[in-house]
């Protein structure tokens, strides 16, 4: 061997001088890094993401960057894995910013239930109004959005609540995004958005939410279906005159005594026949003369103007009367269904009520 106390050139020492500070640089880091993780007793790898909570600051994500960037520089063969590691860790803390700073794992999702869906469990002292109230919603809608038939609920209970308004649905056989849309009322684009659709789609069993969705009539749980008519005959003209000039009918067709609807109102009433062809009716309106004035209180459109599927009211008479508008003619009268008409409790007609006396009425729509 050769001895020499010939000092290194200078050339020479400034072409491996970025090396040696990259090492220390990388030697500072990493042990820095490693006190951190000593007094914190967790390590920073990828691998304890998939295993617990970590909380990852604003400083190691530094660090990271800067070992990802030395490592390119001095051409390391890791240097892409570094890099990678580099951009999952920066795009983790970014969706999982908080106040702290730090990135905190998010929980599993239970794939049974949307993002969109509140489970909750009922607390003594809890109404099915008071629960709606909190979260935005009508009763009508978490009754629907649990197949329950009244309002009645007791502490313990689970329910599931739409986070907007809307209603929850459990997906069927054969549902699709679309068909579910155009069957309950919404778009195909707003129940992907907001139930986290897009790569899995609609399964059998999920409960998603429908945002301003509504059963049809014949799928809410309070349904019952009309009994069959057991008489009908038709006559030309059939008018009373004890409603005076609101209750002209025409065209009268006795479709049957209808029996067991239930519901709030009293049974073979003008009231009970109305409330059962709509039943988003609230229970509160009273007799058939204070129902236009009740039901506009409640925020219901009240006017002169008929439309099918409205109600028709008049306060005329000793307790007034309604009735169901099934459609409007081209010449402006309107084909009706009712109950308990000239004092016939039970009994059910179609009629048709002429342009000339639509406009005795108020129609709630």
């Amino acid at each position: 061997m050769i001895e020499t106390n010939e000092p290194i050139p200078k050339s020479g020492f400034k072409q491996i001088l970025p090396y040696i500070l990259a090492a220390l640089a990388v030697i500072g880091i990493a042990a820095l890094g490693s006190i951190s993780k000593q007094e914190s007793g967790t390590t920073l790898s990828l691998d304890s993401f998939a295993k617990s909570d970590y909380d990852i600051s604003v400083d190691q994500l530094t660090e990271m960057y800067v070992v990802a960037d030395l490592s390119d520089a001095l051409g390391l063969a890791s240097a892409s894995d570094v890099a990678s590691n580099y951009v999952v860790t920066t795009s983790m803390y970014d969706a999982g910013q908080t106040a702290t700073g730090k990135l905190e794992k998010p929980s599993i999702t239970n794939i049974a239930i949307s993002r969109g869906v509140i489970e909750y469990v009922v607390q003594e002292g809890d109404s099915m109004e008071s629960i709606a109230a909190k979260h935005g919603v009508s009763t009508d809608q978490i009754r629907w959005s649990n197949n329950l038939k009244t309002t009645d609920i007791s502490a313990g209970n689970t329910l599931y609540i739409p986070s907007v308004s809307g209603i929850v649905y459990t997906v069927k056989g054969g549902d699709t995004i679309e068909s579910i849309a155009a069957k309950y009322g919404s778009t195909a684009a707003e129940i992907t958005a907001l139930n986290d659709l897009e790569v899995g789609g609609v399964s059998e069993g999920t409960r998603i939410v429908i945002k301003n969705g509504s059963l049809p009539e014949t799928e809410r749980p309070e349904y019952v279906a009309p009994r069959q008519p057991t008489t009908t005959y038709r006559a030309t003209t059939y008018r009373y005159s004890y409603l005076g000039n609101t209750s002209e009918r025409q065209d009268v067709t006795v479709l049957g005594y209808v029996y067991g609807l239930g519901g709030p109102y009293g049974a073979g009433q003008c009231t009970q026949w109305a409330w059962s062809k709509r039943r988003d009716i609230p229970s509160t309106l009273g007799n058939a003369n204070t129902w236009a004035a009740r039901a506009a209180a409640a925020g219901y459109t009240v006017n002169r103007t008929p439309s099918a599927g409205a109600i028709f009211q008049t306060s005329s008479g000793w307790y007034g009367h309604v009735g169901y508008v099934e459609s409007v003619n081209g010449d402006g009268s309107i084909v009706v269904t009712e109950m308990n008409y000239n004092y016939r409790p039970y009994m059910v007609i179609r009629a048709t009520i002429p342009a000339s006396a639509v406009g005795n009425f108020n129609y709630i729509h």
